[in-house]
């Protein structure tokens, strides 16, 4: 009688033992509940990093392919159109096409955005206007600089990311893909907007919305 009473109060024992392991293990899963969710952001921060890398190779060879583009030309509107190309493909829009060109030239554009209830001129440039710009740019949106001063004024786009102090302009300033037309080896898409323009009141940002 006594050997089953000692063993009925060992498995007693036992089984008290392994639920209060087992509550314990529960307890210490529910102390840390983000450690799923923690792999989850990790995941969505190196999908952004591609992403973003992405962006910056695809403006490099833009640039490389504009280069190249201009070497090999042999008339007048060629390679006139490749901002507007990168521009349309990028944002995947059609009011930049052209049935002829594919694209129209870059000194299409200002009409194009001028005309059309899709855009919104933000006026000259400022820290301000710069600001919103790059904010709305940084959101997925699109944001132009074209000098107005003349019908075929220069035209870049404003590229995601920070601003950098320009000690010339006097405000922050960001960066851009600038592909010159006239001097196409000084095309570029990693720096300031300084190096695209002298600063000037005719220089208008657009945005679309």
């Amino acid at each position: 009688m006594n050997k089953k009473l000692l063993t009925i109060v060992l498995a007693i024992t036992l089984i008290t033992s392994c639920q209060d392991n087992q509550k314990q293990n529960n307890n210490e899963y529910q102390d840390n509940p983000e450690s799923s969710d923690e792999s989850v952001s990790n995941d969505r921060i190196d999908n952004n990093n591609i992403t973003k890398a992405k962006i910056d190779l695809d403006l490099e060879k833009a640039v490389n392919n504009f280069i190249t583009c201009k070497k090999a030309a042999t008339e007048r509107n060629e390679c006139r159109n490749s901002i507007t190309e990168v521009i349309a493909e990028t944002y995947e829009l059609t009011e930049f096409n052209d049935p002829k060109l594919g694209y129209v030239v870059y000194d299409s554009i200002r009409l194009i955005v001028e005309q059309s209830r899709h855009w919104l001129q933000l006026g000259t440039i400022s820290q301000k206007t710069i600001d919103q710009a790059l904010e709305h740019t940084n959101r997925g949106g699109l944001a132009l600089v074209i000098d107005t001063s003349k019908t075929y004024g220069h035209v870049v786009m404003i590229v995601p990311g920070e601003t950098k102090k320009s000690g010339s302009w006097g405000m922050s300033l960001p960066y851009v893909l600038s592909l010159s037309n006239y001097k196409p080896e000084k095309s570029f898409s990693n720096k300031q907007l300084s190096y695209a323009f002298q600063k000037s009141d005719a220089l208008k940002i657009y945005v679309r919305q």
